[in-house]
């Protein structure tokens, strides 16, 4: 496994192509996942609040696990996370997510499925959203599995980031079976 292009997705500089990735808000507008974006740079906590709790989704992914991938969101992984929605597994795999913000991702993981906020802050996000949702969702949410198998951990080695890998620190490197990738980075 790699993640090959572990940028968070809205640094500095950084704009979205195009809009193509769009998410019915219910009320005939179309939020697409960049204006969402500003809305989280903008701290736009009413109408982020309002995503949230309509339940909307981005390409089949909650809005706090794209805010946990925002450099600017951990705001709101603060002020709306909690152990129950940081937790939700995804049933959408990452490929339209990953294409539509150019992260370079094996097509193993692009193909995967149940990834949850705290995953996708290890794989694209900040250290700090990792270790907010750490906090919120506990040992529990550490042990979250995808659907084949992979778990936040295992990420956190493949992302070669310390700050990001001293959350899952204890007896060593957790590799992945069978392809055993992260020994070859």
């Amino acid at each position: 496994l790699s993640i090959k292009n572990s940028r968070n997705f809205a640094q500095s500089g950084y704009r979205f192509p195009g809009g193509q990735l769009v998410m019915d808000t219910g009320d005939g507008n179309e939020l697409s996942i960049e204006n969402f974006a500003f809305l989280i740079d903008s701290k736009d906590e009413t109408s982020v609040k309002k995503i949230i709790d309509d339940g909307d989704l981005f390409k089949g992914f909650p809005p706090l696990a794209i805010a946990g991938m925002h450099t600017n969101g951990t705001w709101v992984l603060e002020k709306f996370g909690n152990k129950d929605n940081l937790s939700i597994e995804s049933e959408a795999n990452l490929k339209d997510l990953a294409m539509h913000l150019q992260l370079d991702v094996d097509n193993d993981i692009l193909e995967d499925s149940k990834f949850t906020p705290l995953m996708l802050a290890v794989m694209f996000g900040p250290p700090r959203s990792v270790e907010i949702i750490i906090n919120k969702v506990g040992k529990e949410g550490l042990l979250k599995k995808t659907r084949k198998s992979y778990d936040a951990k295992l990420f956190a080695n493949c992302r070669n980031d310390d700050d990001i890998q001293r959350h899952f620190k204890n007896n060593g490197r957790h590799q992945c079976e069978p392809c055993q990738a992260c020994a070859l980075m």
